[in-house]
């Protein structure tokens, strides 16, 4: 009887002025005419957590902290014994961000459940929603820290770091309610979670340029971060001839051109980007002796990543005999392509398809609390387009159509997916 009730007020939409209303509310928590400021354990980003707090107890869920500092809602489900259903997102932002980068997939994992509630009705998995700590990393340089630590990922290197002011991360944990020495708490085993969904806008164009509506997430794309160093010889410029140099500055930009050559045009992986080069001395006057490079290439396959390394190595080498220079290549940081699960996938083009969206397959290029999640259950990714593909900028914009079509797939696809779990699997 309980299931065919259940079926009666099973809900279509959501409310979609309510998620747009209370998005643009915590948009203007941290906004300043430069764009978003809400960095993790700032200020703003507290207030932002207490502004969703009391959105998630209005909906009627449990809320907790854990000792990583995450946001942790729970709703029960009416089969004893099953593992919950995540869904969420962060709501930090980057210096000067927009307001939908993560924001909109923890109002709309918001949305979903008080859609629950006002139609009465119950999921057989228990539900949480979660807002994940320092996502973007802003104020130490390390992303995806609350998901990392729920996933048993972090590094000693996570808790020993200081922020530009000297401050402590254990300082700013205890301002959350979390605990530095009991973070290890924070860690759910493999299985822990029956699944995870993540709502986000795509943060770039290819959605917008299909003209699609819906981005069936195929993984979360990995990352090979690279340190060169570079050593030439330091000397005047004006009296060394140009024969007789060994410029680091010039074997800079060939491995800068390499990096472009390598994902541009040889297609070894899907981006490259050279973003951070120091050169010494400094002096225009004189003939740069050493130059610092980081580079970081991304794709989906680990394999072609390696490949790409092994390749972008062998350039290097090629370029310090050509310009007589010395230069090392050393992996600062790897990061693990996350793929989606197939039945998620399926389950997201197939509600998305009912409702009456165009969709497509997409590789998300950016990080996401998602690719942590991942080493706990299996995980799946909804996109909704970015307008002119900006993100981490004040012009970062999805319209609010796009927003509550999003939400709606989100809906669907939770509630078909705690349809269908076998409860073999959740238990």
């Amino acid at each position: 009887m309980k299931e065919t009730k259940e079926a009666a007020v099973r809900p279509t939409t959501v409310d979609g002025a309510r998620l747009w209303s209370t998005l643009q509310a915590l948009g203007r928590i941290g906004e300043t005419p430069a764009g978003m400021d809400r960095i993790a354990f700032s200020p703003a980003e507290i207030e932002a957590r207490a502004y969703v707090t009391g959105l998630l107890r209005e909906a009627g869920l449990a809320t907790r902290v854990d000792m990583a500092g995450n946001l942790i809602a729970t709703r029960p489900g009416r089969e004893s014994g099953l593992k919950p259903i995540a869904m969420g997102s962060h709501i930090d932002t980057v210096p000067m961000g927009g307001k939908f980068d993560g924001a909109l997939g923890v109002i709309a994992a918001i949305e979903v459940v008080r859609t629950l509630a006002d139609h009465g009705t119950e999921t057989r998995h228990p539900l949480e929603v979660i807002a994940f700590t320092n996502e973007e990393g802003g104020r130490f340089h390390r992303g995806l820290f609350g998901s990392r630590a729920m996933a048993g990922l972090l590094v000693p290197e996570d808790l020993t770091v200081v922020d530009a002011e000297g401050k402590r991360l254990a300082e700013h944990l205890a301002a959350v309610g979390a605990d530095k020495a009991r973070i290890a708490e924070a860690v759910r085993p493999r299985g822990a979670l029956a699944g995870y969904l993540e709502y986000h806008i795509e943060q770039g164009p290819e959605l917008e340029r299909a003209g699609k509506q819906i981005g069936v997430v195929t993984g979360i794309t990995g990352r090979f971060v690279l340190e060169v160093d570079i050593q030439g010889t330091t000397n005047h410029a004006g009296t060394t001839p140009m024969d007789l140099r060994h410029d680091a500055m010039v074997a800079a930009a060939h491995v800068a051109l390499v990096v472009q050559r390598l994902a541009a045009e040889e297609k070894a992986c899907r981006v490259g980007t050279l973003g951070v080069v120091h050169v010494r001395p400094g002096a225009v006057n004189v003939i740069p002796g050493a130059a610092h490079l980081e580079a970081e290439f991304r794709d989906l396959e680990m394999s072609r990543l390696e490949d790409t390394e092994r390749r972008f190595v062998a350039a290097c080498a090629r370029i310090a005999a050509d310009t007589g220079t010395k230069i090392d290549v050393k992996r600062q940081e790897i990061v693990q392509a996350a793929p989606t699960a197939a039945r998620y996938r399926e389950i997201v083009e197939a509600v998305a398809r009912g409702l009456g969206h165009s969709t497509m397959p997409v590789p998300s290029g950016a990080g996401h609390d998602a690719q942590a999640i991942a080493q706990i259950c299996d995980i799946g990714m909804i996109f909704v387009p970015s307008r002119a593909g900006v993100s981490h900028a004040i012009e970062e914009f999805t319209p609010e159509d796009d927003c509550v079509r999003g939400a709606n797939v989100l809906l669907a696809t939770l509630l078909e997916l705690d349809r269908s779990l076998d409860a073999k699997e959740t238990r």
